[in-house]
């Protein structure tokens, strides 16, 4: 009963946020939201307590920082620009985006499914509307460094949290590029983001797994094809959902900003790299297995295939 009025208040504080006309109301809306986000944080495990307290650490300061800048910013007209240069990387520290993301994979590592799944999607609303709000050229070195970060920072991992945390800063740049692209597009792209990201975290939740050697202890050969899609889907290999939102962001930036394209791309080639490593293995033993063996029932593989390269036309027309 607690943590529902809690996740009412933390969703009344983002409409509220998404309606503020000033940054002072969306500070306030962002001090609402982080208060009624740490209780949800809290569980039964060591690792909960060390990352609501890395997570109110963090906030904090990015708080302090953001409120003491926007005062300086009324006071001194003249220090607008380093003031608006210190808020822009609170909200890029509130956001858990590069180079200011030093939190953010401890404190996801540390949660149980259903907080670690506010913390991956909605938690990341207001910063991305003041993110939209403060467009600036800092904005361009948190795209590289995010996208650079987040592919190379999912390799060598264990843990599908902190996989799902680097994967979220990579798909940051994307999402911040279309912000500086003044796109429409990064809401559409965040909606799609998070409807892979908890299907992914509902599998996990169902099947009980954490880490990525536990997809091994999977049985049902439908769930883990399943997860293989999802994953595909998410590191953007077409004819999956998640190219489709790439292709069509690729198409909006390239008008923008191309060079950025280019480490946009590159970052994500990287991240299919590592989501490859986890499911070549398991594809192989569905092979030995004879789940793609063809038969006369070839069509009904082949149905599938077509419609999802739908997303690969539709946007062709566009």
């Amino acid at each position: 009963m607690i943590n529902m009025i809690l996740f009412w208040n933390l969703t009344i504080s983002i409409f509220m946020a998404l309606s503020s006309s000033s940054f002072f109301s969306l500070w306030i809306c962002l001090e609402i939201n982080m208060m009624m986000f740490i209780p949800l944080m809290n569980s039964k495990n060591v690792l909960s307590s060390s990352s609501m307290i890395l997570y109110f650490i963090s906030q904090s300061l990015a708080s302090t920082i953001f409120i003491t800048f926007f005062f300086m910013s009324l006071i001194n007209p003249y220090s607008n620009f380093p003031s608006t240069l210190f808020m822009m990387s609170a909200i890029l520290m509130k956001l858990g985006a590069a180079p200011f993301h030093f939190w953010f994979p401890e404190v996801a590592e540390g949660l149980s499914y259903y907080p670690f799944s506010l913390l991956m999607t909605i938690q990341k609303i207001i910063p991305l509307y003041m993110t939209m709000l403060m467009n600036n050229l800092m904005l361009i070195i948190s795209i590289l460094m995010s996208a650079f970060i987040g592919s190379l920072g999912g390799f060598n991992q264990t843990s599908l949290r902190k996989l799902l945390a680097f994967s979220s800063i990579a798909h940051m740049a994307w999402m911040i590029s279309l912000i500086i692209s003044s796109s429409i597009w990064w809401t559409v792209y965040f909606l799609i983001y998070v409807m892979m990201i908890l299907m992914i975290i509902h599998f996990c939740l169902k099947m009980n797994i954490s880490f990525v050697t536990q997809i091994n202890t999977i049985n049902q050969i439908k769930m883990k094809l399943y997860f293989i899609i999802l994953l595909m889907s998410l590191g953007g290999l077409p004819p999956f959902l998640g190219f489709f939102i790439k292709m069509m962001s690729i198409k909006t930036i390239i008008n923008f900003i191309p060079v950025i394209l280019l480490f946009l791309i590159s970052s994500s080639l990287l991240n299919l790299f590592f989501y490859t490593r986890i499911i070549y293995p398991q594809l192989l033993k569905m092979y030995h297995k004879n789940i793609f063996i063809l038969t006369k029932k070839k069509s009904l593989i082949m149905f599938p295939i077509q419609f999802l390269s739908l997303y690969i036309i539709i946007p062709m027309m566009l």
